[in-house]
């Protein structure tokens, strides 16, 4: 297993479809359907700043997934101190490559590329309705320490 750094969103878009179509097929009032120019358009401008980093999951030469994170500085306020996390932002493991211990590799190198940057807080966030990433990051240590919640108005 290689993890590569990239700058090419057209292989981004084209790994993101399946999250995508689960997104919109779990929560179509929420998620748009997948949209490949509208894709790549995205993650050519997130390519292109500073603290988001992005790397391909590489097996045996196939594209496995990818992830991306960005270092997040919340500042001191009169109710919070000030700290610095990696925000994942996305991980995509690709079905057939699922339930090999991909995912955990993948975590296991953002909490390396973490602590490499004197980081030691990592936050994240997924749909309630995903049970299979509830599992996955409770199993590798995760626990919830802030949900949000809604309520949808007729």
């Amino acid at each position: 297993m290689k993890f590569i750094n990239t700058k090419d969103p057209q292989v981004l878009a084209a790994l993101n479809r399946p999250v995508q179509d689960l997104h919109h097929q779990k929560y179509p009032q929420f998620f748009k359907p997948y949209d490949e120019e509208v894709c790549v358009a995205f993650f050519q401008r997130q390519l292109e700043k500073p603290n988001w980093v992005v790397f391909l999951v590489e097996i045996e030469g196939q594209n496995a997934g990818y992830a991306s994170y960005f270092v997040k500085d919340y500042q001191e306020n009169p109710f919070r101190k000030a700290y610095r996390s990696i925000y994942v932002d996305q991980v995509c493991v690709l079905d057939q490559f699922k339930g090999k211990g991909v995912g955990k590799h993948v975590m296991q190198k953002i909490e390396k590329d973490a602590k490499e940057i004197g980081i030691s807080h990592i936050e994240l966030s997924y749909w309630e309705l995903n049970k299979e990433a509830k599992g996955f990051y409770e199993h590798l240590g995760y626990h919830t320490y802030s949900r949000i919640v809604g309520k949808h108005l007729s």
